[in-house]
């Protein structure tokens, strides 16, 4: 799934975006796993903010890999941002063991989880704020669906067993703001 919130503008570049896998394993709904997603971040973010969705088959080798489903909810709603939009905290998970190929991380924006000046480190409750994403995924779908790192390199999707984030920040650099204006100067001899 790919997991789209509006921020700051209404240009779809800006959106922050995060990618969990899930695994279907009886006849996939693609539209009722992307209506209960964004049902579920809606619900997250009380305040309103826009909230896209769209399901596509990590599985395909086929290009363009368009997708199988897509939901909006809070269409134009982009609230400012309280800070720098590329500090996240990562949402650390794996199957069974960490090791490559079984694990996975997502960058959960620190505008979703932190209020007000950002402290030095991640706080436990900030840490803590990561389990309402876990438990978003976990529940998504019900037995059926499962939550998932997918390997592209042994083309595996692996359920998740453990997670965890620790106490850094993290940067995601393609979170910016498209640019609008510069700053120019000139130096001379």
């Amino acid at each position: 799934m790919q997991c789209a919130f509006g921020a700051d503008t209404a240009f779809p570049r800006d959106r922050m975006t995060i990618t969990p896998h899930f695994k279907v394993t009886i006849s996939p709904n693609p539209q009722q796993l992307v209506d209960d997603l964004a049902a579920a971040f809606n619900a997250y973010f009380t305040s309103g903010r826009e909230v896209v969705v769209k399901a596509y088959n990590a599985e395909s080798l086929t290009k363009p890999n368009p997708p199988l489903a897509q939901k909006t909810l809070a269409a134009g709603l982009t609230p400012a941002s309280p800070g720098v939009r590329e500090v996240a905290l990562c949402l650390s998970y794996y199957a069974d063991s960490n090791v490559p190929r079984r694990r996975g991380r997502l960058y959960i924006p620190a505008a979703f989880i932190a209020t007000g000046t950002l402290p030095v480190r991640p706080t436990q409750t900030q840490r803590d704020a990561l389990l309402q994403f876990v438990n978003i995924f976990k529940n998504l779908g019900g037995v059926d669906v499962d939550w998932v790192v997918w390997s592209r390199a042994d083309r595996q999707a692996h359920t998740i067993t453990n997670w965890y984030a620790d106490d850094e920040w993290d940067t995601q650099r393609r979170r910016g703001l498209r640019p609008t204006t510069r700053s120019v100067g000139t130096l001379t001899g």
